[in-house]
């Protein structure tokens, strides 16, 4: 590492079966990418926030784990950190994986909807989402890593502020 950020390059074993998939995944579901922006989050194996995508989706059809007509999933920027090319305006059929929030990448089956057809065969029609989530709602939790550091500036400029009134009351 040369002062940057470690990186880990992406490694997938060879694809599963969709019903092997499913099992796998804690959520499948259907649905549209209505926005996509960057942001970073936590990763629970190296305990570091990273850059990532966060992926809105209106949800059509679910199967397995997610009940809400949005939800965000989380993936990295390139395949080189396994980050899955959704575009906005496209559907997908999703298999996402649970670890503190959803995620997904290319080693997952994810895949365009027009090319699901043999999944969504093998799971059966699935059923629409219930739970009334409006994307608004969907925060885009941005971190700023100098967040903590503008706080204090701040807490020392209002301290330096208070001493000089002070100061000139005393006059």
């Amino acid at each position: 590492m040369y002062g940057g950020a470690q990186t880990y390059a992406c490694s997938c074993v060879p694809p599963r079966s969709p019903s092997e998939e499913f099992t796998k995944s804690d959520a499948v579901f259907s649905g549209k990418v209505v926005r996509i922006y960057e942001t970073t989050r936590k990763e629970p194996e190296i305990r570091e926030r990273v850059p990532k995508r966060a992926v809105v989706f209106s949800v059509n059809r679910t199967w397995k784990g997610v009940n809400e007509t949005h939800v965000v999933v989380y993936t990295g920027f390139h395949e080189a950190d396994c980050g899955y090319p959704f575009e906005v305006g496209k559907e997908y059929l999703v298999y996402a994986y649970d670890d503190t929030d959803w995620v997904t990448g290319i080693c997952s089956l994810t895949k365009p909807l027009s090319l699901a057809k043999p999944d969504i065969e093998a799971f059966g029609k699935g059923k629409p989402p219930t739970q009334h989530v409006a994307a608004e709602e969907l925060k885009e939790g941005r971190w700023n890593p100098f967040f903590p550091y503008m706080i204090v500036i701040c807490v020392i400029g209002f301290v330096a502020f208070l001493y000089v009134v002070q100061k000139r009351l005393q006059k």
